[in-house]
């Protein structure tokens, strides 16, 4: 059995609140190999760090996030929802976010698939012209539930490396290897409800990289490696990283 990457979910987002500063600097103590993010724009088009279309779940906004301007996303507390002692968190940039690759972290920026922006430019060459302008490009990778803005971002930028995310619904009965070729990608991205060892062959077999979220449990670990899979999205890395070595240890 081959060591995954581990992937910290929205940063340890079990510990801390999902895609704050502080559940990102967690996930690098926990010597995550790579971090997972969300990006959202605001209305004046900067790239965000949030997970959902409105503010009210995770943070104390209410609204979309692109109807309001970073500087005001930027006081919004982003932390109180999870524990009080998190009541200092607001909502990074992108750009808050990219100097924790020098680190030795790798970034996984999934751009949310219903983001537009409102200038010229698409969400998708702003998050990418971040990324350059941070001098990251080699440490982050771009997934995305949205094949369409993943192979653009190979249009805009040939040097990235890109994934897709599997929708059951809209990606039925296609396989890995067509959904990840069509998009000119690198990576194949599913749950761990639709992993299956067909799914491991054809990704594997063409030549791409498979990354699964929704691991949890030492079952989930046990199963993930088993089947080879090349990484493992959770909300607790440590618990993960420990049982992966726990169990090459004892192989």
């Amino acid at each position: 059995m081959k060591r995954p990457l581990i992937i910290a979910h929205r940063g340890f987002s079990d510990e801390a609140p999902e895609n704050s500063m502080a559940a990102f600097r967690l996930a690098v103590e926990a010597e995550s190999d790579m971090i997972e993010m969300d990006i959202r724009l605001s209305s004046d088009d900067v790239p965000m760090v949030f997970h959902d279309r409105r503010l009210q779940r995770t943070s104390s906004g209410r609204g979309a996030v692109n109807g309001k301007h970073s500087r005001q996303l930027a006081m919004i507390d982003n932390g109180s929802w999870f524990s009080p002692k998190f009541s200092r968190e607001r909502i990074p940039r992108l750009a808050d976010v990219l100097p924790l690759v020098r680190s030795g972290v790798t970034l996984n920026i999934e751009v949310k698939p219903d983001v537009e922006s409102a200038s010229s430019l698409s969400a998708m060459e702003l998050v990418i012209a971040e990324v350059r302008k941070a001098r990251a490009l080699s440490k982050v990778i771009f997934t995305s539930f949205n094949h369409r803005m993943i192979r653009e971002a190979k249009e805009v930028e040939r040097n990235a490396v890109t994934g897709v995310i599997y929708n059951p619904i809209t990606h039925f009965r296609r396989s890995p290897s067509t959904l990840v070729r069509n998009a000119r990608a690198d990576i194949f991205v599913c749950s761990k409800l639709q992993i299956t060892d067909d799914v491991v062959n054809d990704t594997h077999d063409a030549g791409y990289r498979l990354y699964v979220y929704g691991v949890k449990t030492g079952r989930d670990v046990q199963r993930m490696l088993r089947l080879n899979v090349d990484g493992l999205i959770c909300n607790d890395p440590r618990f993960v990283r420990e049982t992966v070595d726990l169990l090459l240890a004892g192989e």
